[in-house]
């Protein structure tokens, strides 16, 4: 008889290789390879997770970044923009619903770290290994629904092993989620930051009325379930497509864009958003021709870039401003551009970047599809221009 949580969850053929790997993450971040970019192309030189490491414990293999000491203080998994790097046991799912369970049983939430802090805080509190853990999209979620606070003390940070770079990391979230806030017109006071913020008193409730906070985004059961997904038993089939020709790179849409968009959504005015009213986020934009070539759209890991019918679109909602299309365009056509629109991320629009046209190449004499601008086909450019992986 398989053991129940197997049935339940209906997961494939047991592979203990698989859930001995699984296992072994426990105590330290989660490196997702398949989500770094760095994996999607070599022409990807994003080291962010490098940079942001307060004790350098990730270092490049071969290219790719591996983990070789974790201290879980979370800057990690802000720093990436894809999500290739998380703690299974403070996601940012985890962290925003916890933080709205708060606001809906106190009225505000306040974060404090866990340096020089009491073992014990007093009720709307939430305790995080670091301020820089929490991602600026969730201090918008959270003020948008409540005051959100942070208990920010620079003698903690200069006696915290990864102060400078959690404190640097902090303050640069804190300023963006406010300009965001200011963007949508919501109170400055939704969100502060100071050295002696108290909770607010639990508000009170009617007799035999409960409090209504939001579940939260991953418990014990969750957890665990996370450590096996994927495993499979005897019997049990998983329907998995053959990778051939066609297939197509996987898309992870970006999880802190979503949480983003659900903010926008839950405040925007009954009319829409004004279109001066602009996010603290570069748009992108076409700066030379587009040869349609499909390599930024089939690499892109959210699923951001898509083309069909002859055109290439963007849809902003779900950028996650990794820089991946920008370093694989072999002609460098694509540039980071205006801020982008909020209701354009709130309705979840899409743009036309480019649109074939024939084309007559200078150089071979041949026809081609390209957008506008084009002069020669793609081959003669490639062959006078593609420079090899630096």
């Amino acid at each position: 008889m398989r053991p129940a949580f197997i049935q339940e969850w209906g997961v494939g053929e047991l592979d203990l290789e698989t859930l001995a790997s699984a296992l072994t993450g426990l105590g330290q971040v989660r490196l997702r390879t398949e989500k770094c970019i760095r994996t999607l192309s070599p022409w990807a030189t994003c080291q962010r997770c490098l940079e942001v490491c307060p004790v350098d414990g990730i270092e490049l293999q071969n290219g790719r970044p591996g983990l070789k000491e974790c201290r879980r203080c979370g800057l990690c998994a802000v720093a990436c923009p894809t999500g290739a790097l998380e703690d299974p046991e403070q996601t940012h799912a985890f962290i925003l619903a916890r933080g709205q369970e708060i606001i809906a049983a106190t009225g505000q939430v306040i974060f404090s770290c866990t340096r020089g802090q009491e073992k014990s805080l007093p009720q709307g509190f939430f305790m995080v290994p670091c301020l820089g853990a929490v991602a600026p999209e969730i201090m918008v979620a959270l003020a948008a629904r409540g005051k959100t606070g942070f208990r920010y003390r620079p003698e903690d940070c200069a006696a915290c092993p990864w102060g400078e770079k959690g404190q640097e990391l902090f303050k640069a979230s804190f300023a963006w989620a406010q300009r965001t806030l200011a963007a949508l017109g919501l109170p400055h006071d939704r969100l502060v930051q100071g050295t002696t913020l108290t909770p607010a008193p639990a508000p009170k409730h009617r007799e035999g009325q409960a409090s209504r906070a939001a579940p939260a985004a991953m418990g014990r059961r969750e957890f665990f379930r996370s450590l096996v997904r994927g495993i499979k038993v005897p019997g049990v089939k998983a329907a998995t497509p053959a990778p051939g020709p066609d297939t197509k790179q996987a898309v992870f849409p970006g999880e802190r864009m979503s949480i983003l968009r659900e903010a926008l959504q839950r405040v925007r005015p009954e009319t829409g958003y004004p279109a001066r009213a602009r996010l603290p986020l570069a748009s992108l934009e076409l700066a030379g021709p587009c040869y349609l070539c499909n390599i930024c759209s089939r690499l892109c890991p959210a699923g951001a870039l898509t083309l069909g019918e002859g055109e290439l679109r963007f849809i902003p909602a779900r950028c996650n401003h990794c820089g991946l299309c920008l370093a694989v365009c072999p002609q460098h056509s694509l540039t980071w551009g205006e801020d982008m629109a909020i209701e354009a991320v709130a309705d979840e629009a899409n743009f036309n970047l480019a649109t074939a046209g024939e084309h007559l190449c200078a150089t071979c004499g041949k026809t081609f599809q390209a957008s506008a601008g084009a002069t020669e086909c793609l081959r003669c450019y490639l062959t006078r221009n593609l420079p090899g992986p630096g």
